[in-house]
């Protein structure tokens, strides 16, 4: 599994997102998992600053040359911040998806709680080891 990274200290979603608090904010992205599985990516329609999500619903829609798909919002909150820069150069989420190629930053409603939503540490190594066993055929 060391061919994707996972970064300790992030929480990640079951929709492969990972989760960064920031204080009392969160930085919400694409997991390496996912980017890789995805292909290069061409498009992405990011949220819209002061928008309020729920939970569960689509946080950005994503596009590449073999697959369309969503990331779900992990929490419900309002949008302070979205990286515009994702919307002319989508092959962030693959050159950077941890860093540069972040998606935005919410203002959660509840932080606490919605954390233990989440998937952390050895629980998201375990639920990764999952997916890949799922998603890659050995040769």
């Amino acid at each position: 599994m060391s061919q994707y990274l996972t970064p300790q200290g992030l929480y990640y979603t079951q929709d492969h997102a990972w989760v960064q608090v920031e204080g009392d904010k969160i930085r919400i992205g694409m997991t390496d998992f996912m980017q890789k599985l995805a292909g290069e990516i061409t498009f992405i329609r990011i949220p819209r600053v002061n928008k309020n999500l729920a939970a569960g619903t689509t946080l950005c829609s994503i596009q590449s040359g073999k697959w369309a798909g969503k990331v779900k919002v992990p929490m419900n909150g309002t949008v302070l911040e979205s990286n515009s820069a994702l919307t002319t150069n989508p092959k962030l989420l693959n050159e950077d998806c941890y860093g540069t190629g972040w998606i935005c930053v919410l203002q959660p409603d509840d932080l606490t709680a919605a954390l233990t939503e989440l998937l952390h540490g050895d629980e998201a190594d375990r639920f990764f080891t999952e997916e890949h066993a799922k998603h890659v055929k050995p040769k």
